[in-house]
C-alpha cells in the first residue's frame, strides 16, 4: 500500500512538472536553406568552373518542407527576397544555362512574376525553391501543423542576405532596411499565419517592461500552449533589424522575433553559428530562458568527413534548435551517409541543460 502510495505521487509530481513544462524546455532538430532544390547539372557545372570551392559548399538540398516535417524535423530555415513589383527575379541566368543544355527544371517563372517576397538561396545561381515565395512556404507549413495539431512548436527563421553579393554574374538584391518593405514581411506572415497561429512577441512579452525582461523572469508559454503553434525568427543584418524595431518597443505589434545583442530589451532568440566554439555561451543562454538555435554542420564539410564533433557539440549545449542539411531522409547527392538525430535517433528531446533526468514529450 505504502509503496502504491509512493508511486501514484511520484506520478503526480511527473505530471505537473510535465504541464507546467515551457515551449524552451525542449531541444528539436532543424534544416539550414530547408527550401533548397536541387541545383540543375548545366548550372552546378558553371558554379563549380568559376569556383569549385562554392560548388561543394552549395552542393546538398532539401525534400519539400511537409515531407521535412514529416520526418520530425521542426525548426526550418527560409531565405527571404523583396521584390514588391514582381519579376525582378523572373529571368535568372541559370535558368538560361539549363535550358541551353537541355534540362527541363522546376522553377516556376509565372510566380516570380507576381509581387511579393520570393524564396531562394542566391540570385542567377541558386535560383530553384521547393515553395518559391514566402506565402507558399508559410502555407505548406500550416497545412501541415492544422493536420498535426498536437505537433512541438515549429521555429521558422526567416533569413535575407539583403546586400551585394559582389560576385560577378549574381544580381543584386533589395535592401530590407525599409518600412514599408518589413510591414510588407509582417503582412504576409500573417496573411497566412493569423492570430493564435503564430506565437508572437506580444504574447511572451505579457505586462514585463520588455520581452528580455519577460524570457529571463518570467518565462515562455508553457509547451502545452505552444503545441500546433509557430513562431517567426528574422534573421538579418543590424540595420534592417533597428529599422524592424523602430516605433515597436519590445518588438511590440511585430509578428516576428528578432536577433538582438542579449542586452537589448527586444532580445529573446539568439543564433549561433559554431557550438565548438561557443557552446558555454550557449549553455548560459540557454540557461537564462534565452531559446537559441545553432548549426551541426555547413557547406557540406562535415558531411564530406562524417564529422559529428560539431553536432555533438551542439546536442550537449541545449540549444532549442540543432539546423542540419542532413536530417534523416534528407537528398544525399555526395553518397556520404551523413545524418544528424538527436541521441537515441530521436528528433526530439528535453533539453539536457534545461530539463534533468530525460522525459517524455509525448502530448
Amino acid at each position: 500500500m505504502f509503496r502504491s502510495m509512493l508511486l501514484a505521487a511520484a506520478a503526480l509530481v511527473s505530471t505537473g512538472a510535465a504541464a507546467q513544462r515551457a515551449m524552451n524546455d525542449i531541444q528539436v532538430v532543424g534544416s539550414h536553406n530547408s527550401f533548397k532544390a536541387q541545383i540543375p547539372t548545366a548550372v552546378m557545372a558553371k558554379i563549380r568552373a568559376a569556383d569549385p570551392r562554392m560548388a561543394e559548399g552549395l552542393d546538398y538540398y532539401h525534400l519539400p518542407l511537409a515531407r521535412q516535417l514529416d520526418r520530425g524535423v521542426r525548426q526550418i530555415e527560409i531565405d527571404i527576397f523583396a521584390d514588391p513589383q514582381g519579376g525582378r527575379y523572373a529571368s535568372p541566368k541559370g535558368e538560361a544555362w539549363a535550358k541551353a543544355a537541355g534540362e527541363t527544371t522546376s522553377f516556376d517563372r509565372a510566380a516570380m512574376l507576381k509581387p511579393g517576397y520570393k524564396v531562394f538561396h542566391i540570385p542567377d545561381v541558386d535560383y530553384i525553391s521547393t515553395c518559391v515565395t514566402l506565402v507558399r512556404c508559410l502555407g505548406e507549413v500550416n497545412r501541415w501543423s492544422r493536420a498535426h495539431p498536437r505537433h512541438l512548436p515549429i521555429m521558422i527563421t526567416i533569413n535575407a542576405a539583403d546586400t551585394p553579393s559582389g560576385r560577378p554574374g549574381i544580381g543584386n538584391p533589395i535592401p530590407l532596411d525599409d518600412k514599408a518593405l518589413l510591414d510588407a514581411l509582417d503582412g504576409e506572415i500573417r496573411s497566412v499565419l493569423p492570430g493564435k497561429r503564430l506565437i508572437t512577441p506580444d504574447e511572451v512579452r505579457g505586462t514585463a517592461a520588455s520581452l528580455r525582461e519577460a524570457v529571463h523572469t518570467r518565462g515562455w508559454p508553457t509547451l502545452a500552449a505552444a503545441r500546433g503553434r509557430i513562431y517567426v525568427l528574422l534573421d538579418v543584418r543590424k540595420a534592417v533589424s533597428d529599422v524592424y524595431r523602430a516605433g515597436h518597443p519590445s518588438l511590440a505589434g511585430r509578428a516576428m522575433f528578432g536577433w538582438y545583442p542579449d542586452d537589448q530589451p527586444e532580445s529573446a532568440i539568439q543564433i549561433v553559428q559554431d557550438p565548438l566554439v561557443d557552446g558555454e555561451r550557449i549553455r548560459r543562454w540557454v540557461g537564462e530562458g534565452v531559446i537559441v538555435r545553432t548549426r551541426t554542420d555547413a557547406g557540406t564539410v562535415e558531411a564530406r568527413s562524417r564529422d559529428y564533433a560539431k553536432a555533438n557539440a551542439a546536442m550537449a549545449s541545449g540549444a532549442q534548435a540543432v539546423s542540419t542539411d542532413y536530417y534523416p531522409g534528407a537528398p544525399d547527392p555526395l553518397h556520404v551517409g551523413f545524418a544528424v538525430t538527436l541521441p537515441g535517433k530521436a528528433m526530439a528531446r528535453c533539453s539536457p541543460v534545461r530539463v534533468s533526468g530525460g522525459c517524455s514529450l509525448q502530448p
